[in-house]
């Protein structure tokens, strides 16, 4: 073989050469060190040459031809190409320029397709830093506030699909109503919301959905919504109806508590960056402050993580919620940036 007439080959050229298609389906050392030659000396011919021996592999896999009689012919070749043995003089399979034409429509049509694919089944994913509120319009319009420090993920194709996403932290969804008949709802009418072990399935409603630590708190403020949710206890699928005020805390494999709420709109208060607690706990106010908002805060003495405030707190910022406090609580607050330590007073 020489290599210089290889020098202005394109790549119907290299399909039509039968030492380059023995090299492709069945090289020997001799050929590999050959072709690599060729690459050495012209460079520029890699890309041709490349091009051809993926035009060669793919005919080779395809299993579909509208000729039957041809494609047991071409296969025979191959085969007998596959396993004979080296010799002297091999048996050559050469491509016909139908059979290139079909190879090379083949690989268009499979880029075409993975390229649809991945465009149809992509996901989108947003994300919060910490005390950022950030509002999220899904693809039917549907509506998501997002607290800090979370993550909400869908699929951008909808149309023959459930509307699905995935939610990690805290969100207030407003769910587009699109059923016109209750009684017949179809797949692209669904919307669910998946985090940790609950599903939460809705057709028109608005809710609050917390999900951290292994924990998802729910609080339906309009509508009704179905929870899907795995059960230690039975091994199994359980299904709760929630209707307007039912608020449900399920940790562990299983519903913790669950309670009817007399202003539940008030679990949204966060969306207009209120800090909003009722008869919590320090420990309870530490773990919305660390996880929201990204203080890091330190209490020596685990009896003061206990301390409850009586009531309802409501304030603007975390200056004003560290003020009430240190007031109600009589503790000693040194904060330093996002370090915050709570001591006796």
């Amino acid at each position: 073989m020489e290599i210089a007439k290889y020098h202005t080959y394109t790549v119907p050229d290299f399909l039509d050469d039968d030492d380059f298609v023995r090299f492709v389906i069945n090289p020997s050392e001799t050929d590999i060190n050959f072709w690599r030659s060729v690459v050495a000396t012209y460079p520029a011919q890699e890309e041709a040459i490349d091009e051809a021996s993926k035009i060669i592999r793919a005919y080779r896999k395809q299993d579909v031809f509208t000729n039957g009689a041809n494609q047991q012919k071409v296969w025979g070749n191959i085969e007998a190409s596959l396993q004979s043995q080296p010799a002297a003089k091999q048996k050559i399979f050469r491509l016909n320029t139908f059979m290139r034409v079909a190879a090379a429509v083949i690989l268009i049509s499979s880029v075409a397709i993975a390229l649809w694919t991945f465009k149809h089944n992509a996901k989108t994913d947003i994300t919060t830093a910490f005390g950022e509120v950030l509002t999220v319009t899904l693809p039917d319009n549907s509506i998501v506030v997002l607290n800090g420090n979370s993550k909400l993920s869908y699929v951008n194709n909808w149309n023959k699909n459930p509307r699905e996403v995935w939610i990690s932290g805290e969100g207030f969804f407003n769910v587009r109503h699109i059923n016109k008949n209750p009684a017949h709802i179809k797949a692209t009418e669904r919307f669910i919301v998946h985090c940790n072990d609950v599903s939460i399935e809705v057709l028109g409603t608005s809710f609050n959905v917390r999900a951290r630590h292994n924990k998802t708190n729910v609080g339906l403020i309009s509508g009704k919504i179905r929870l899907e949710y795995l059960d230690k206890a039975s091994s199994s699928k359980q299904l709760l109806v929630m209707k307007k005020g039912d608020y449900v805390e399920y940790a562990q494999k299983h519903v913790v508590a669950q309670k009817k709420l007399a202003v539940p709109e008030k679990l949204t208060g966060w969306t207009s960056h209120q800090l909003l607690f009722n008869n919590a706990t320090l420990s309870q106010i530490s773990e919305v402050m660390t996880d929201d908002y990204g203080y890091h805060i330190e209490i020596p003495d685990p009896k003061l993580a206990d301390l409850k405030i009586e009531g309802e707190i409501s304030v603007s910022n975390v200056d004003e919620l560290l003020e009430t406090i240190s007031t109600t609580l009589s503790v000693k607050i040194t904060h330093a940036d996002k370090n915050i330590t709570i001591t006796e007073n």
